[in-house]
């Protein structure tokens, strides 16, 4: 029996890379904001689902859309019960500002800045540390994208093009880690 030979492409192999780290190393990752043990939970375990692909209407490990995975995020993490949609998720949050985020809120985006509708939710993770140098030093978040080079479940720079223009709002459910 002939063995094949197997080999990887960059893309792929540097996204396992990225995603053993995240998920093993991910209280290093973030080290420079120390977090409470709820947040960090919840961290933790969404960033186990990086590469799962985006599915509309997905709210399971199959496949997910931005608030199904923020949803069952905080359910299956946390044991919260959040509502299923990107503006019901807003109705619930207590809106801060970006300098009180911290991670574990959520950042909420809208497509048209002059609808109402909210069109994009994720989870703040915080200032990235780790040995990715598209996110080293920079603030992320980790949510379910549908349309782009990628999809799917994946780390966002805050600071990108796309999400500094459509950036609406940070909302909080979890209790603060600083208190002010």
């Amino acid at each position: 029996m002939e063995k094949k030979k197997f080999s990887l492409n960059k893309k792929i192999f540097s996204t396992i890379l990225i995603s053993a780290s995240l998920i093993f190393g991910a209280s290093n990752l973030f080290a420079a904001t120390k977090v409470n043990e709820q947040r960090q939970k919840l961290i933790t375990f969404a960033l186990q689902y990086q590469g799962v692909p985006y599915v509309t209407g997905g709210q399971t490990p199959k496949g997910f859309d931005c608030s199904g995975y923020v949803m069952y995020c905080f359910n299956h993490a946390l044991n919260i019960q959040i509502p299923r949609t990107c503006n019901a998720i807003f109705k619930k949050v207590k809106v801060i500002t970006p300098s009180e985020r911290e991670p574990g809120d959520l950042v909420f985006f809208k497509a048209n800045p002059k609808d109402e509708k909210i069109t994009h939710v994720g989870i703040y993770c915080g200032v990235y540390h780790g040995s990715n140098k598209k996110f080293e030093g920079k603030r992320v978040f980790i949510s379910a994208v549908s349309d782009g080079p990628s999809t799917g479940i994946q780390l966002q720079l805050m600071d990108q093009k796309y999400w500094k223009e459509h950036y609406y709002a940070s909302g909080r459910l979890l209790e603060p880690t600083i208190r002010r």
